[in-house]
């Protein structure tokens, strides 16, 4: 699932008392894997809403964007890289839309999702032909370098900031679904696509704006994991399981579902490390087993929304 990388990331395999399970660093730790696992998640939720397809790409563009992030920060700096690589992802998911899924929009459901997964291993090819096998560092910048003091505990201010920005970015989202006209169009259409078109509404200039909304938002995951995980190839794969059992437990298509189960996962992988740290890995799967044993709609009350 999610790794960490070297020494100065968030590291959740270390054995402690349960008893310090509830303790600050613990709760922050989650939520700073939720916020990432809730951008990501959201996108790819979207794309699903609206177009019904599960984008097998997504981890792959994810990885895309940490690598684009780590030239841009290397070039020039870490702000740069956080505003142009979601608008480089964003016009990738201009192509995607135009390129495959209008045209293959009468396709079966196993068709497209087979052919995403296809662009994914040449999204990967492409990654490793252009920047290797290697593992590459990713510094934070200097403005949220080092610890800061939160009721007597030192904790990472970039991981504050991977925090605040990704619910914050998660919130705007939701807030733009359920209360703009174009945000209740998206709505709309992921419920009743033939209504929403008799009604008026443009389901393809919506598609093409949720479609860049996704991609874009795999871009600013990726850069803002650079400083946080380690950029490394295999990044993609193992954030897509990830984002699908989120997707999942949340509620297919559904936001709100999507961040509240990128919370509990969190917690979940978290708590699971220090708990029982050798079966850590299997706790996502069986939060995904239990979900769908009792509730298989998930936590969400709809599809975008």
């Amino acid at each position: 699932m999610f790794k960490t990388g070297s020494a100065r990331k968030p590291k959740f395999g270390a054995a402690m008392e349960p008893s310090q399970l509830f303790n600050l660093s613990v709760l922050a730790n989650a939520l700073a894997l939720a916020s990432l696992l809730t951008i990501l998640s959201s996108g790819l939720a979207l794309i699903f809403g609206l177009r019904d397809v599960m984008n097998f790409a997504h981890g792959a563009l994810y990885m895309a964007g940490a690598y684009l992030g780590f030239t841009l920060t290397t070039v020039l700096n870490f702000w740069v890289a956080l505003l142009m690589v979601p608008l480089m992802l964003a016009v990738v998911g201009v192509v995607f839309e135009l390129a495959v899924l209008r045209p293959l929009r009468n396709r079966s459901h196993m068709d497209l999702a087979l052919i995403t997964f296809g662009l994914a291993l040449i999204i990967g090819k492409g990654v490793t032909l252009a920047w290797g096998t290697q593992p590459l560092p990713v510094a934070a910048p200097a403005v949220l370098a080092g610890s800061v003091d939160i009721f007597g505990e030192l904790y990472p201010v970039y991981r504050l900031f991977l925090i605040a920005v990704g619910f914050g970015t998660c919130a705007a989202l939701a807030l733009w679904l359920r209360f703009s006209r174009s945000g209740m169009h998206v709505r709309a259409v992921s419920v009743r696509p033939d209504v929403a078109r008799m009604m008026g509404v443009n389901t393809d200039r919506l598609g093409f704006v949720v479609v860049c909304l996704g991609t874009g938002f795999a871009g600013l995951a990726g850069v803002l994991a650079g400083p946080y995980l380690s950029v490394d190839p295999g990044m993609g794969a193992s954030v897509l399981i990830s984002c699908l059992i989120v997707v999942v437990v949340g509620g297919l298509g559904s936001i709100g579902g999507a961040i509240a189960a990128a919370v509990v996962y969190g917690f979940i992988q978290v708590a699971g490390s220090i708990v029982l740290p050798g079966v850590a890995v299997l706790a996502p799967y069986l939060l995904l087993f239990v979900v769908l044993l009792v509730r298989p709609q998930g936590f969400g009350k709809g599809r975008v929304g």
